[in-house]
Formats: structure tokens, C-alpha cells, sequence
């Protein structure tokens, strides 16, 4: 099995994949009504889709192959707090304070604003993390950060440039944003969590091998950054694609009420353009939201590759079958 959900989680983000028996889950917002943890994973749980952990200490708990945290903002970490009183990560990737990595990587807390119970939580755990147990992905106090599994590209900006370059510093806590980029079957997905296209444009200049998979392999299908919003959208992006054009943009969007006094604007309508999307996908659309329904990808399939579910249970099947 090699499929990917992207869930239907309001203006939050939460997507799992499951790539040959690999658990994976990346980012865990919530929305109003509805939990990946409660609605998603338990589900799968009581079908006996997970197996217990084998880790010493939390062999009380389910097991999850890696948990990727884009970043710290409420919106892709929320069902936290839910997930890990049932389920262990065997790897947890997100940015940190851990003290057993170099400094460049750390993370300052001063940047965020306001006080998250949450935030905190998830920091917490990861001090618990070690960088200096042997292992086979190349983690060490000089890259804390890795992806398990080698269809998943793992890119970010260090913390430490984000405080000291002005142009990133202003949306510190979305610019140091992990950037997965997901190559199976000569298909690609790029998540790039909430980096604003400032952020992205950084990362294209500086990481040469961020470039290199953007101009050699494109990019299929879009999680638009930022749940869409124009201060995201990133024209250097496309350029950079091959292409210039992806198959599918996929908007995990946030919904603004009439009366709301937020400052942002809305979805930007590019992402809908032909001039940006082939639309060469079974939805037969340049761009798509998640608050129409959950986006469920095949990636080893040419045929209903893309599929929209209203109904979770749907989604769950597509991963029991």
C-alpha cells in the first residue's frame, strides 16, 4: 500500500500515510468537528490496524513509524495531547529546544506568541529525544532532524537563520516549517506546512538539493503552504517545478467568518488557475479544498488515484483494504 490522506480538518492540517506498512503520520491539527485521533486513528485501532509498541516504557502504547510536527502553531499540532496517551511514535520529527543538538538547530521560544499548553507539551517530549543512540538514518547533534523512509525528503531552514535573517525573522514560527517532499512511483507530493513565500524562496536559493528534486521530478500534488493564503503563495515555486505547473493543488483552508476582525486574506485564487495546474488528476480540477471532503492519494496506482470522501469511514477502508 502506498496512499496518503490529506483530512478535512477546517482551517487546521493533518494528513497520514501508510507507504509499504509504514505509519506515518504528519501534523495533527484539529478541527471543530473533527479529530484525526478520535475519527481517524482509534477507528483503525479497534480494527486492529495498529500493532503495540515494542520501545521500552511505552509498550502500553500503539506504535507509529515517525510523527512529523511541521511547526508549533496550534493549528497542526491541537490533537496532540490525544495522540500520545494512546500511541508511540517510534520517531518524532519536528522543530525543538532539544539540548543534545547543536545550537543552530534550536528553536527559541521567546519567537512565539502566547502561551500553548500544547506547545509546551510537544517541546517537552522532544528533550526527551536522544540524538546519540546509534542508528541508520544519520541522526546526530549535527542533523537532529531526519525522515525514516527514504521516499520522504526531509528540507527546513534552520532556526538559527530565521532569527537572524529580517525577512524570516517576521514569521519565525512559520519560516523554520518542515518541508517534505514525497517521491513514490514516479509521482511527487510536496508539503510545505506553513512556510510563507519569503521562506520558500530561501530554501530554493539555499538548498541545493530542495532545487535539484523541484526542477528534475516536479511536483504532482500541492499542499498549498499556509492553508493557501496569498502571503504564501510563492511564484519562485512554480518556476522552479517542472513544469511550471502541478497536477493537483490541495488547500487545507482556513474559513473566515463575515464578521471576522482576522487579519488575512483569503485563499489565493492562483492555485485554481490552469495557468498553474494541469488539472491532469481523476478530480479533474486545478485545485481543491479539504472542507469538501477528505483527500485520500494513491500513489501506486495510475487509475482513481485521487479520491474526495465526505464520509471518514470511507477513508478508513481505503487503508484496510
Amino acid at each position: 500500500m502506498k496512499k496518503l490522506v490529506i483530512f478535512n480538518v477546517g482551517g487546521a492540517l493533518s494528513s497520514y500515510a501508510n507507504i509499504d506498512g509504514s505509519k506515518i503520520i504528519i501534523d495533527l491539527g484539529a478541527g471543530s468537528d473533527f479529530s484525526p485521533v478520535e475519527d481517524f486513528l482509534i477507528p483503525l485501532l479497534d480494527k486492529g490496524y495498529f500493532s503495540k509498541s515494542t520501545i521500552e516504557g511505552k509498550t502500553d502504547k500503539y506504535h507509529v513509524d515517525q510523527l512529523f510536527l511541521s511547526h508549533l502553531d496550534k493549528d497542526h499540532i491541537s490533537d496532540y495531547e490525544k495522540f500520545r496517551k494512546i500511541f508511540n511514535p517510534r520517531y518524532m520529527t519536528c522543530p525543538n529546544q532539544n539540548l543534545k543538538q547543536d545550537g543552530i538547530f534550536k528553536i527559541v521560544k521567546d519567537f512565539f506568541t502566547g502561551e500553548s499548553k500544547i506547545r509546551d507539551l510537544v517541546l517537552s517530549d522532544m528533550d526527551e529525544r536522544t540524538t546519540e543512540s546509534p542508528n541508520d538514518y544519520g541522526m546526530s547533534p549535527s542533523n537532529p532532524l531526519v525522515s525514516t523512509k527514504k521516499e520522504i525528503k526531509l528540507f527546513y531552514i534552520r532556526p538559527s537563520i530565521c532569527e537572524t535573517e529580517d525577512i524570516l525573522k517576521l514569521n519565525y514560527a512559520n519560516n523554520i516549517s518542515l518541508v517534505l517532499f514525497i517521491r513514490l512511483n514516479q509521482k511527487t507530493i510536496l508539503l510545505p506546512g506553513d512556510i510563507l513565500k519569503d521562506g520558500m524562496e530561501y530554501l530554493i536559493d539555499n538548498n541545493s538539493n530542495f532545487k535539484y528534486f523541484l526542477n528534475t521530478f516536479g511536483i504532482d500534488f500541492l499542499v498549498a503552504p499556509h492553508h493557501g493564503l496569498t502571503t504564501s503563495f510563492s511564484e519562485r515555486l512554480f518556476q522552479e517545478i517542472s513544469g511550471n505547473k502541478t497536477r493537483l493543488n490541495i488547500i487545507s483552508e482556513k474559513t473566515r467568518s463575515n464578521d471576522s476582525d482576522e487579519n488575512r486574506s483569503d485563499v489565493d485564487s492562483r492555485y485554481y488557475s490552469p495557468d498553474y495546474s494541469t488539472a491532469q488528476n481523476s478530480l479533474n480540477q486545478n485545485g481543491v479544498k479539504t472542507s469538501m471532503g477528505h483527500i485520500v492519494i494513491d500513489l501506486e496506482t495510475n487509475e482513481e488515484e485521487i479520491k474526495q470522501y465526505t464520509d471518514i469511514n470511507d477513508v478508513i477502508k481505503e487503508f484496510i483494504s
